[in-house]
């Protein structure tokens, strides 16, 4: 009966180490299981942040390109300009509010803008030009910010004036207008250049209705360099 007794007893320790031992396999296995969850998480997480990296890259890139693009795009548009197919006024001591420039040949016949062929500035429906109507001719545009202007090359043109675009009529109301004198002009020759007047020379005041009108008799051309 003792013997028994003692061999239950060892039954019985033998079966709560076996339960313990089952529990802490049990708990290594769950820990261990979490464990490969949580690397397999961080693994994913790492996978998904290079892919948002990676792509935030490329649409860098890809901007960055187009930027580029459009940079060289813009700088071949100007670089397609001709210089020649313009003429230009320096402003930068007369200082005028406006420039304009009229001009004329001494057959009267048809003048055209080099880059459209249309009737340039202001023409009679037989293809003569209205000096009358056109004075004070075209309108000069400013270049950014500097004081030069230009307008496109009056194609057989062979005189011109630089003037502040004071019209006839104002000039008879006391209107004060400057202009250069008439000068020769050739559509080769000053084709791409910049007129200065020279302001040494002291303009001269006109007589009469145009008593306000004043001419400067002197000026240089020379060629224009952006």
């Amino acid at each position: 009966m003792r013997k028994l007794t003692r061999m239950s007893a060892l039954l019985f320790a033998s079966a709560l180490l076996f339960a313990f031992a089952g529990c802490s396999g049990g708990s290594t296995s769950t820990e261990s299981s979490a464990s490969g969850a949580s690397s397999q998480a961080a693994t994913e997480s790492k996978a998904d942040d290079s892919e948002a990296d990676a792509e935030s890259d490329a649409e860098s890139v890809a901007e960055s390109d187009s930027g580029d693009s459009e940079s060289k795009a813009d700088d071949g548009a100007a670089s397609s300009e001709n210089i020649k197919d313009y003429l230009y006024f320096d402003n930068s001591e007369t200082k005028w509010e406006k420039v304009y420039a009229y001009w004329w040949n001494d057959d009267y016949h048809l003048i055209t803008n080099k880059l459209t062929g249309e009737p340039y500035p202001a023409n009679t429906d037989d293809g003569k030009q209205d000096l009358g109507t056109s004075w004070p001719g075209v309108e000069m545009e400013k270049i950014g910010d500097t004081d030069i202007y230009r307008c496109v090359m009056p194609v057989e043109a062979t005189s011109i004036i630089f003037n502040t675009g004071v019209s006839d009529d104002d000039v008879k109301k006391g209107v004060e207008a400057y202009q250069t004198a008439d000068m020769k002009f050739d559509e080769k020759t000053n084709a791409g250049q910049v007129y200065k007047i020279d302001l040494t020379q002291e303009a001269k005041k006109g007589r009469g209705v145009e008593k306000t009108k004043f001419r400067y008799p002197g000026g240089d051309w020379s060629d224009y360099t952006p």
